[in-house]
């Protein structure tokens, strides 16, 4: 099997509708407010018939009850976490194939654009149940659900739509002022 490992240096690739990304590491906010998520919710789903992936797992976004293309193969899409629910996905090569329930992308300088409108398009047209867009810059947290997009602060409780009982609130979280 071919090399499959895309992160060239320092940078992140991926690969999005057909195009080639390349993003640099992320700022320690990011860090921080990706830990408070992921560990939310992998504690949550100990025990459950979900799973979450962590950033840096590459995620070819088809259905793994289909033919796989290896053209997705070759081109994944690198998420900072997502969850696949009823072990719906199936591992080719270093590669989750599936249709995740969830996807949660932290906003980052170079990345605004990509997670706000295209991501955000090419995540929905798929059937992700649950798509998030955190951004620390402004403290906010964009959740796209069943059709609608709703905003909320870091002082909220943000339910996870698809659980229902399980709610992330980033209030004290300490990031790192970026003056």
């Amino acid at each position: 099997m071919p090399d499959l490992n895309y992160y060239e240096g320092n940078m992140t690739v991926e690969w999005v509708n057909g195009i080639k990304y390349m993003s640099p590491s992320p700022h320690p906010n990011h860090g921080r407010v990706y830990s408070k998520i992921f560990n939310t919710i992998f504690s949550y789903l100990e025990g459950k018939s979900c799973e979450v992936f962590p950033d840096k797992t590459d995620l070819s976004l088809s259905d793994p009850k289909s033919p796989i293309n290896i053209v997705d193969i070759k081109q994944p899409i690198v998420p900072d976490l997502f969850v696949v629910c009823d072990k719906k996905y199936e591992l080719v090569g270093n590669n989750i194939v599936a249709i995740p329930d969830f996807i949660c992308e932290i906003v980052s300088p170079s990345s605004i654009k990509m997670d706000n409108v295209i991501k955000k398009e090419l995540y929905l047209s798929k059937g992700v149940r649950e798509y998030w867009i955190v951004n620390y810059y402004d403290k906010t947290i964009t959740v796209c659900f069943d059709g609608k997009e709703s905003i909320f602060s870091f002082q909220d409780e943000v339910r996870v739509s698809i659980f229902g009982d399980l709610a992330v609130c980033l209030k004290d979280i300490r990031l790192f002022d970026e003056n």
